[in-house]
């Protein structure tokens, strides 16, 4: 029978629900600088934070102005709107267990947490003081599983419609999507919510919508233009250096997409771009001048200086080749030691020297360009020695883009290579994301799966869990807590997505054989 098309709903929908399901399962419980803005927008409809104050390194007060923390707000914002959904059954839960406590203080007056790490176990005893503690986790797990799982796994799906795009099969481009989603730090990142994975998949997106003009959305270019500024612009609102896609990625197709080049034409579809970024922008200048009296000076402007910022303005300065080195090759959040496959991107020009590439010139080099310019970024900012504390972060935006040119060269490569090198990637990501070794100055990717191996499969929930089961779950206290029931509970899902009928006829088509 006649082979699905890449465009097919149904195979898009089982994806997305495959990589949607396996990222909820192994939720991280880790409660990002993100989600205070999310709470205080929510519950106060301000951008200020003076009720989580020394809760967080990152939070600072400014005078006149109360606290903020450093990091640009679109992260927050795009997660403000599940959580507002489940807003009113989050404050009942809350305050009935903070009743419930009052009621009985005795019972709750102490907080336990058994970890190793010391800074972790002294946050949690100040949130649950403050009664904070089921907010938090509410909040963490609801912006995961209907905020970064979803947005994860569209960027999976984007991956799997490329690589058919450009000549792929469908068996082929699914497996790499796979290989994409579970097999690199995209997997470790999603376990909760982080700006940088939003900025590569936004501003990927953006990439392959000025690419290709035969993607099946948004036919016309004002409308691909439009649409591309926008998710630069939102790329920027999450982080400032979605500065480098928004240059870049617009550069791209204004400059370089058509040949020959049309100066009239670019700056018309320029105006789209522009247009399209607008908001984003605008919004990101609001929130400035809101919070700190100027549109025009980032939140890392006002944050008192400390040691390892080091010189340069706020931490930033000209790249430097140990920091270099660390981005790359640390031993704990190095790129290429915690995604070894996109070593193979590197070799994406000699395929296209001999003609063996399904990628042009063009955009090899965009790409490689594109990953040096956040090396370089990045290469110049300080607290990239910091990246201990939460693992493999800054660099997460070019992922997906060298993901792309490595598994161009992955498809040239013997298939017992292939599969060797899927395993291994499948098996460290997959550990990293389970064992999650990070907090830890010495801890790093070896560690993690060796705990892995030694210690048998883990989700990193559930191992939040029995380390506090005192105060939450008494039942469990001193047994073990097995993870084998949920992976087993999530194998039948995923088995269940795959094997049952899709009964919509429009997306039937793809359960012809």
């Amino acid at each position: 029978m006649k082979e699905d098309l890449p465009s097919s709903k149904g195979t898009k929908l089982r994806l997305f629900l495959t990589c949607w399901v396996v990222f909820v399962l192994h939720f991280a419980t880790d409660f990002a600088r993100e989600h205070y803005l999310v709470l205080s927008m929510a519950d106060e409809f301000s951008f200020r934070l003076d009720r989580y104050h020394g809760l967080h390194w990152d939070i600072f007060m400014t005078p006149d102005r109360g606290a903020h923390h450093g990091a640009n707000p679109g992260a927050s914002m795009i997660a403000l709107v599940p959580y507002l959904a489940f807003k009113p059954v989050v404050d009942k839960i809350v305050d009935a267990a903070n009743e419930r406590r009052a009621a009985q203080p005795s019972q709750d007056a102490k907080a336990v947490y058994k970890d190793n790490r010391l800074p972790r176990v002294q946050f949690y005893e100040e949130v649950r003081e403050r009664g904070l503690d089921i907010k938090f986790g509410l909040a963490g797990f609801i912006t995961m599983v209907f905020c970064m799982a979803p947005l994860s796994a569209v960027g999976v799906v984007v991956m799997f419609q490329v690589l058919a795009l450009i000549g792929l099969s469908r068996q082929v481009s699914m497996l790499m999507s796979l290989l994409y989603a579970f097999g690199t730090p995209v997997f470790f990142r999603t376990g909760y919510l982080n700006q940088n994975l939003m900025v590569g998949i936004f501003s990927f997106l953006a990439f392959v919508l000025l690419w290709r003009a035969d993607y099946p959305v948004l036919r016309k270019d004002w409308q691909r233009y439009g649409a591309a500024g926008l998710l630069c612009g939102i790329s920027v609102l999450c982080d400032y250096s979605g500065l480098i896609p928004f240059i870049m990625v617009g550069g791209y197709g204004l400059l370089f997409r058509d040949r020959p080049f049309s100066f009239p034409v670019a700056m018309k579809k320029g105006f789209w771009y522009a247009l399209g970024a607008a908001g984003p922008v605008l919004l990101l200048m609001y929130y400035q001048w809101s919070s700190f009296g100027s549109p025009f000076f980032p939140g890392q402007h006002y944050m008192p200086q400390s040691q390892v910022m080091g010189g340069g303005y706020q931490g930033f300065g000209w790249p430097a080749g140990g920091l270099v080195k660390m981005l790359l090759l640390d031993l704990r959040f190095g790129l290429f030691i915690t995604a070894p496959v996109l070593i193979l991107a590197l070799a994406a020009p000699v395929l296209r020297y001999f003609k063996k590439s399904l990628l042009a010139w063009r955009e090899i080099l965009f790409i490689l360009l594109f990953f040096l310019g956040f090396v370089f970024f990045f290469g110049g900012l300080e607290y990239t020695k910091l990246q201990w504390i939460t693992g493999i972060r800054y660099l997460i935006p070019v992922i997906p883009f060298l993901f792309l040119l490595a598994a161009d060269v992955l498809t040239r490569m013997p298939r017992l290579a292939v599969y060797g090198l899927a395993v291994l990637a499948l098996v460290e990501s997959w550990s990293l994301s389970m064992v999650r070794p990070v907090g830890v100055p010495n801890e790093g990717v070896i560690n993690g799966v060796a705990r892995f191996f030694l210690e048998g499969f883990q989700l990193p929930w559930l191992t939040t869990l029995s380390k506090m089961s005192s105060q939450y779950a008494p039942f469990l206290e001193g047994r073990g807590i097995s993870a084998a029931p949920f992976f087993a509970l999530g194998a039948a899902v995923l088995f269940g997505i795959w094997r049952i009928q899709i009964p919509w006829k429009s997306l039937r088509r793809d359960d012809v054989q």
